[in-house]
């Protein structure tokens, strides 16, 4: 079995945005606002790993998670969001697309899928060699072109990112992948540059 899928997580409205990779070429997309129906697009395709662009889980402690303090590649740093622990993230909307993104977690584990929780933008920086030009959008571009995923179908930034989230999936096939974080607050993975060079 060599379907994975990479998801984007948004707030309520704008929902969630899913590529499926199969033998590591893109072969379909999905969206939609209702967890659990994505979650059975998800079952229904037969696939073998999730990776989502959301927490799947919450600080323990207040500022961030460990996942966050310690995420870099080759001793560069990258830098992402920092989640706060549950109760605060209560006080605020901004968060209101991390609880949408529990709510898909939640979906999942209620069919007996584990995903992983991944980064677009770490992805994207280990691909170009932090070396990226331009702005997210024509970043997240070049970085799927260069590892031979067509963008032609990927008409949003969500599903470009969806597609990079895809690549972290397919790379646990290979265990070509780093973790970071810990057991209560969850793990982090990304690709490592092998998992790429080996896709040409």
């Amino acid at each position: 079995m060599a379907n994975v899928v990479g998801i984007d997580v948004g707030g309520i409205r704008k929902g969630f945005h899913a590529v499926l990779l199969s033998h590591g070429s893109l072969k379909a997309t999905f969206q939609h606002t209702d967890p659990t129906a994505l979650a059975a697009w998800v079952k229904d395709s037969n696939v073998m790993t999730v990776a989502i662009d959301a927490p799947c889980g919450w600080s323990q402690d207040g500022g961030s998670r460990e996942a966050e303090r310690t995420l870099q590649y080759h001793q560069t740093r990258i830098p992402c969001f920092c989640t706060p622990t549950r109760n605060r993230a209560k006080q605020s909307r901004f968060y209101d697309w991390v609880f949408n993104g529990e709510k898909l977690y939640t979906a999942f584990e209620k069919i007996a899928i584990e995903p992983i929780e991944t980064y677009p933008h770490g992805i994207a920086q280990i691909i170009l060699g932090f070396n990226g030009i331009g702005s997210k959008r024509e970043q997240r571009v070049e970085a799927l072109k260069i590892v031979g995923i067509s963008t032609d179908t990927l008409s949003s930034s969500d599903l470009l990112d969806a597609a990079l989230c895809a690549l972290t999936a397919d790379a646990t096939r290979t265990h070509l992948t780093l973790s970071f974080g810990n057991k209560k607050e969850g793990h982090l993975v990304l690709p490592t540059e092998k998992y790429f060079s080996q896709r040409h």
